[in-house]
């Protein structure tokens, strides 16, 4: 009969063949995705050649630099102000329907238009013009918009 298995020997490999072992995967990856690995050498060679790989690069090796000051930065009152009219505009497209969006840049694209051709005309607007002007349908129903929008900014500035 056959003796039983007493001590349980661990095979232990070396240094060198698991460097060995780790060298065979990438070759074998290689072989399997040349034409991968030939893309990302020739992106490597671009970025060396215009100095992109240098600052890159450099700029790793100053990370805590340019955390530091960028941090600094951030946090004057230009960069907080920036910031924070950053977040209150983008409240405000989040809040707005993108229809009505698209109909005041529809609008004010075509007043442009029109401020634009009436430059060319030579002519003076007197009191019976400007009387004449508000009874357009047109021209009522934006005044009746900038009005109430102007009431409504008003309301918020006390």
């Amino acid at each position: 009969m056959a003796e039983p298995i007493s001590k349980i020997r661990r095979v232990e490999k070396t240094d060198d063949q698991i460097k060995q072992d780790k060298m065979t995967a990438i070759k074998d990856q290689i072989a399997t995705d040349d034409a991968a690995f030939m893309e990302v050498l020739e992106l490597v060679k671009a970025l060396h050649d215009s100095g992109a790989l240098d600052m890159l690069n450099s700029a790793l090796k100053a990370k805590e630099d340019i955390a530091t000051t960028f941090l600094n930065e951030a946090r004057k009152e230009p960069a907080t102000n920036a910031i924070n009219n950053l977040m209150m505009t983008s409240k405000l497209l989040t809040e707005t329907k993108p229809e009505q969006t698209e109909k005041m840049l529809e609008g004010l694209a075509n007043a442009q238009a029109k401020a634009n051709d009436s430059l060319k005309e030579d002519t003076t607007l007197g009191l019976f013009g400007l009387a004449k002007a508000m009874k357009d349908p047109d021209v009522n129903r934006a005044l009746r918009y900038g009005l109430a929008f102007l009431k409504g900014v008003g309301q918020e500035l006390k």
